[in-house]
C-alpha cells in the first residue's frame, strides 16, 4: 500500500490504493442502493428542516463556499438484517448535482460500512497512532452522491468538515478519479485521488486547512443518475 505525505501540510496523509478495484465496485452498488432509498423516502413526502453549518471566517469570505444554511430530512432505512438506521440526508448540499447522508453514531452506520469498511479502517488508525488499540471508537459515516450538472460531474466547495464529524476526516475516492484542493492563506495544494484512494485528514490538516472537490469533465459512466460515490469516515 502507498503511503504519502505533504511537505508543508502537517497530517495529511494519502494511501492511493488502499482498496482494490473489486472493492470499489462493491462500495458504489451498495451506495447507490443507499441512494435509491434515501430519494424513495424524500419522495414519498418526508418534510425537509433547515440545518446551519458553521464555518469558520476565513472559509466563508470566500466567493464561492459552502452556504451556512441548508435543508435536509430525517430519514429511517431498514437495514437486511432488519437493523433500523437513521440518517439526515441533504438532497442537495453545497453545490447543484451533490447529495450528502450523514449517519452518526455506530448503530446507524449502513451494514455494508460496517462490515466491509470500518474493521480495516479501525486498524490503520491504530498503525497510524490515530487512536490506541482498546479505545472504543464512535463512528460517523457520510456519503457523497455526484451527479451531471451544466455539463460537469459536480464538485463539493471549499469548507472545513464541522466538529461534530470526528477528530479526523477519512476521504475514499471509490468511483472516478478527481482532483482534491486543499488551502490556507494563499497556498492551494491539488492532489489527484485515483479510484481506491483513502485521503486522510487530521490535526491542522484537518482544522485549520479548508478543502474542496472540483467538478470532473469525465464522460458519462452507465444509466443511474449518480456518476460518482465517495465515502467519508470519522471518528470521535
Amino acid at each position: 500500500m502507498s503511503r504519502h505525505t505533504f511537505d508543508g501540510i502537517p497530517d495529511l496523509l494519502l494511501f492511493d490504493d488502499y482498496f482494490a478495484p473489486e472493492q470499489c465496485e462493491r462500495l458504489v452498488r451498495r451506495s447507490l442502493d443507499v441512494y435509491d432509498r434515501l430519494e424513495a423516502a424524500i419522495g414519498n413526502g418526508t418534510a425537509l428542516e433547515k440545518a446551519h453549518i458553521p464555518q469558520p471566517a476565513y472559509v466563508r469570505s470566500e466567493k464561492h463556499n459552502l452556504q451556512s444554511e441548508e435543508q435536509f430530512a430525517r430519514v429511517a432505512l431498514t437495514e437486511a438484517s432488519a437493523r433500523e438506521i437513521r440518517c439526515e440526508y441533504f438532497p442537495r448540499y453545497g453545490e447543484d448535482g451533490h447529495a450528502l447522508a450523514y449517519f452518526q453514531r455506530n448503530a446507524n452506520v449502513p451494514d455494508f460500512a460496517t462490515d466491509g469498511l470500518v474493521p480495516g479502517v479501525r486498524e490503520m488508525v491504530g498503525r497510524e497512532g490515530l487512536a490506541s488499540a482498546d479505545q472504543d471508537l464512535t463512528w460517523k459515516f457520510t456519503m457523497n452522491f455526484y451527479k451531471r450538472t451544466n455539463g460537469k460531474i459536480a464538485g463539493f466547495p471549499f469548507h472545513v468538515d464541522i466538529p461534530s464529524n470526528g477528530v479526523v476526516t477519512m476521504i475514499l475516492n471509490v468511483q472516478r478519479e478527481v482532483r482534491f484542493e486543499i488551502a490556507k492563506g494563499d497556498r492551494v495544494t491539488g492532489i489527484d485521488l485515483p479510484v481506491g484512494a483513502l485521503l486522510l485528514l487530521s490535526g491542522e490538516s484537518r482544522y485549520e486547512w479548508k478543502h474542496r472537490v472540483l467538478p470532473s469533465d469525465a464522460p458519462l459512466s452507465g444509466t443511474h443518475p449518480v456518476e460518482r460515490v465517495s465515502l467519508v469516515l470519522g471518528f470521535q
